[in-house]
């Protein structure tokens, strides 16, 4: 019988907020960013979340850290 190996997900969630109104050459910064962060961790840029909460532009994602427990 094969026992399947168990992985214990942490996830670390990374946001980056602006506040609005922001000028469009903020914005452009703040996906650039987003975009090289995820690009270091071999993610696509379309990982990221982007939405409006309470008067701030917030750009997230998670990250997972795996760590392998065998039983």
């Amino acid at each position: 019988m094969i026992v399947p190996t168990r992985r214990t997900v942490h996830v670390t969630r990374t946001e980056h907020a602006l506040p609005l109104p922001a000028p469009l050459l903020d914005v452009a910064h703040l996906v650039e960013i987003v975009r090289d962060e995820l690009h270091r961790v071999d993610r696509p840029a379309a990982d990221a979340e982007v939405r409006v909460a309470d008067g701030d532009l917030i750009a997230s994602y998670e990250t997972p850290r795996l760590s392998a427990v065998r039983r």
